[in-house]
């Protein structure tokens, strides 16, 4: 009897012990793991330790705060210039301090050849005798009087006039519009009709100033008058 109720003691502290360990096995709950992460003082996990996931991995912290902190972007390939370029040069300047003024090339004027008067000339189409007297610088009365003229005679082109020779000067003013200068050219112009606008120019004058090789005049351009 006595060995029977050692048995009988042994077991009951048996199954008590085996009892108590179970319930201290159970005090935490199954839903809640171990903390990997230690908080800090603001509560969240330091930097460069582990943090679980939704999904069973563990993610880098600091990489994590990293990604939050700088959003990816995509970096171009080619940086825009800090200034929009010029899309052409600007013009120079026209008007420098100090530079010299550009001038036109100075016009160089024929001069009459010297010598006297020719001993006779025949008239063009428009010329008259006072404009001969006023070219060859003769006394208009000696020509007119030399010819058989008046101032009053009618005159053709073709018609031969004899010069006077004795020297005699035009009596009067010879130039009747200022020269030189330029002169724009009008409808049926001739280098005559316009010799004998100004006075005292020749046809030849004009011709040789503007390097002219015909007597063709086109109207609207414009000749040097020497």
């Amino acid at each position: 009897m006595k060995h029977k109720h050692s048995s009988r003691t042994f077991l009951i502290i048996l199954l008590t012990g085996i009892l108590v360990f179970g319930l201290m096995s159970c005090k935490l709950p199954a839903s809640k793991g171990p903390e990997a992460a230690n908080a800090t003082s603001e509560g969240f996990p330091v930097p460069g330790e582990t943090q679980p996931t939704t999904g069973g991995g563990s993610v880098n912290t600091s990489a994590t705060q990293t990604s939050q902190a700088y959003p990816s972007t995509t970096i171009p390939t080619q940086v825009p210039p800090q200034y929009p370029t010029q899309s052409s040069a600007y013009p120079a300047p026209t008007n420098v301090p100090g530079a010299p003024t550009p001038t036109a090339a100075p016009v160089i004027y024929v001069e009459p050849t010297p010598g006297g008067p020719p001993s006779s000339y025949t008239l063009a189409e428009g010329e008259f005798p006072f404009c001969i007297a006023r070219r060859f610088d003769v006394n208009q009365n000696e020509l007119l009087e030399l010819n058989g003229l008046t101032a009053d005679s009618f005159v053709f082109a073709g018609q031969e006039l004899k010069i006077p020779q004795t020297g005699n000067p035009f009596d009067g003013t010879r130039t009747l519009h200022e020269h030189p200068t330029s002169y724009k050219i009008l409808e049926g112009d001739t280098l005559n009709t316009i010799a004998c606008y100004f006075g005292d120019v020749s046809p030849d004058m004009i011709a040789l100033q503007n390097g002219l090789t015909t007597t063709d005049l086109p109207p609207g351009e414009v000749l040097i008058i020497p």
